[in-house]
Formats: structure tokens, sequence, C-alpha cells
């Protein structure tokens, strides 16, 4: 784990913002892995739930 105390300065972004913008990523992230563990119990549903929502989370994040 790294700490960079001027993380926020170096991407431009206000605390609130950031803040925010991560609560929903986390969101996402808790969302897909509930998928992904219906899909294991279930495999005949949530197919594609997982990949593609982690590659759209990705690009969501790359964009930052």
């Amino acid at each position: 784990m790294n700490i960079d105390f001027n993380h926020l300065k170096k991407t431009n972004i206000n605390y609130f913002s950031h803040g925010a913008r991560l609560m929903i990523v986390s969101s996402k992230l808790i969302l897909l892995g509930f998928a992904g563990i219906i899909h294991a119990v279930f495999p005949m549903i949530m197919l594609k739930t997982v990949s593609e929502g982690i590659k759209k989370l990705a690009d969501e994040i790359a964009h930052f």
C-alpha cells in the first residue's frame, strides 16, 4: 500500500468528488462480486454479467 499525501492535488480533483467517484466504483465491484457468486451457484444465468461488467468498469476507470 502506497501513501501519497499529494494524490488529490496530482489528480486535480477535490476530496468529495474523489470520494463519490470511488464509492460508485466500489459499489459496482460489490454488485459484480454478488453476480459472480450467483453465477458460480447457477452457471446457466448471468453468463456474461461479470466479465462484461469488469471490462466496462476498467474502461471507465481508464478515463478518470
